[in-house]
């Protein structure tokens, strides 16, 4: 639901921007490369905005797993242990 608010957003600026290019840039050859541009930046936005939810989905799953603060405790109390150890020699 989100997804599609954030997409549905971005389409609408993009859309925008090729208006305004439509408008004002009067120049064949420079609209087009200013309207490819656009369409270049919609595609990278909504790739960003795709592995930022697929990054964060997958940190959740991560942190919310018991084994991960079972495993992160057991490595710092080896690591504790290791420090002590060597300080009392």
């Amino acid at each position: 639901m989100i997804k599609l608010l954030i997409d549905n957003t971005v389409d609408s600026i993009q859309v925008s921007k090729k208006m305004f290019v439509d408008t004002f840039v009067k120049h064949e050859g420079l609209a087009k490369t200013m309207t490819e541009f656009v369409d270049a930046q919609t595609e990278y936005t909504k790739k960003a905005i795709d592995v930022g939810f697929t990054t964060a989905s997958n940190m959740h799953k991560t942190v919310t797993d018991k084994s991960f603060y079972t495993e992160t405790m057991k490595k710092m109390q080896d690591s504790a242990q290791f420090m002590f150890k060597t300080q009392k020699k």
